[in-house]
């Protein structure tokens, strides 16, 4: 039986589905999925904002039925839920401390110190933090990875400062409070960083990644390099605008170009080198549009993404030496024409990644639609984990995951 200290859930509420996951933590690093639920959203999200409250609440209601286990819900210890949308920005964030020690060897006390400098930002009003995470250090003004064990006087952190909107992200903590779930308990992950964790190896963070999720409603990414995150960010452009473009392009129904996509019969006429695939309209006449127009409209919009995605790196200066290649998630990951176009924008290899080491018995999580949610049940067993051993200030410091820090801010 698990013990209910150790049970965590995440949630996800996308454009695409409502998810929720509950599982037990079981260690630091290791998180076992008791049960899930997951509906669609029936348009109560739309590009990583809540438009329906109303029927969000009832969705989300479904998906927590579904996995019928509200004594360990209720029992849980942290639950992450997922954002994107809500105005998200990032920026680079500088803390200093001072090695005062008698041996002036940098801990982990001037590199807690160092961390929680770095974020204090000149924000405005109503805005707020939601992550912040390690880039790179400088110890002396020497850049260096893990600054824990030199020898120095002045420790320098540059972080990676995520926050949104704080209305718009009190929406969530709305929905989530409203559905039963304690407040406190209750912490924010920005998307693609809960998909890093769900699908990275340490190896790809240290050799430099680019990860790219595509999700229905928005695109989001994340650049690392020698275990830093250099560049995240977001666009409310995601596969929904492929298909829509093809319902716009051909004039038919967008429920009959999603079936189109998700069935796989499009995919198929594309690797079958098909020349054209039929329709019948309501009057009973068959019309036939050829593979290769439709090929054309999902590639102008793949490619206009991932554009958008690489513009916005070269804005950051992000690190071009990506050892790693990139990696596509997310449910468009799983349609052939993402991957292609990915390498020819970024000039990357790429790997569609689906949840890795996903623990327990529950099937069907082999799918990159659920590596972000996948990732934020990861850092809820951590969050799990950091709380036996803590008081409870102890989400207010940045805590350590390995080799990397994602610490999740708390309103």
């Amino acid at each position: 039986m698990a013990k209910h200290s150790n049970i965590v859930t995440a949630v996800e509420l996308g454009t695409s589905k409502i998810t929720v996951l509950l599982g037990e933590a079981e260690g630091e690093n290791s998180v076992r999925i008791i049960a899930r639920g997951s509906v669609p959203s029936a348009g109560s999200v739309v590009k990583g904002e809540i438009q329906d409250m109303d029927k969000l609440q009832s969705q989300l209601d479904t998906a927590i039925s579904e996995v019928d286990r509200n004594d360990l819900f209720n029992a849980s210890c942290a639950i992450t839920f997922l954002v994107t949308g809500c105005g998200i920005a990032s920026q680079r964030g500088v803390g200093n401390a001072t090695i005062r020690n008698a041996e002036h060897v940098v801990t982990e006390e001037e590199v807690a110190a160092a961390n929680e400098d770095a974020k204090v930002l000149n924000l405005a009003s109503d805005r707020e933090i939601i992550n912040s995470t390690e880039s790179f250090f400088l110890v002396d003004n020497r850049r260096v990875g893990k600054p824990i064990g030199h020898t120095a006087t002045k420790l320098e952190t540059h972080a990676h400062i995520i926050h949104g909107i704080s209305s718009q992200l009190g929406n969530f903590r709305r929905a989530l409070t409203n559905i039963g779930f304690e407040a406190e308990k209750l912490y924010p992950v920005f998307s693609p960083l809960a998909a890093d964790q769900g699908i990275l190896s340490d190896a790809e963070r240290g050799n430099g990644v680019l990860l790219v999720d595509l999700g229905a409603g928005c695109t989001e990414y994340v650049l690392e390099y020698d275990h830093g995150i250099h560049a995240s960010g977001m666009i409310q452009i995601g596969f929904d605008h492929v298909i829509n473009d093809l319902s716009i392009a051909f004039n038919l129904h967008f429920d009959l170009c999603k079936k189109l996509i998700q069935s796989g019969t499009l995919d198929q006429a594309i690797s079958a080198h098909q020349e054209s695939i039929e329709f019948r309209n309501a009057a009973g006449a068959i019309r036939q549009i050829p593979v290769t127009e439709f090929v054309t409209v999902i590639d102008c919009r793949l490619e206009e993404i991932f554009s958008i995605i690489r513009q916005k790196l070269a804005a950051e200066n992000a690190p071009q030496s990506l050892g790693s290649g990139g990696v596509l998630t997310g449910g468009g990951a799983k349609f052939s024409r993402a991957p292609e176009m990915f390498r020819k924008i970024f000039g990357l290899t790429c790997q569609v990644r689906c949840p890795a080491d996903v623990g327990g018995a529950i099937t069907g999580m082999n799918d990159p639609a659920f590596s972000a949610v996948w990732g934020a049940l990861k850092v809820a067993g951590f969050y799990a984990s950091q709380r036996e051993e803590r008081t409870d200030s102890w989400i207010d410091h940045l805590v350590s995951w390995g080799i990397r820090k994602l610490p999740i801010a708390k309103k």
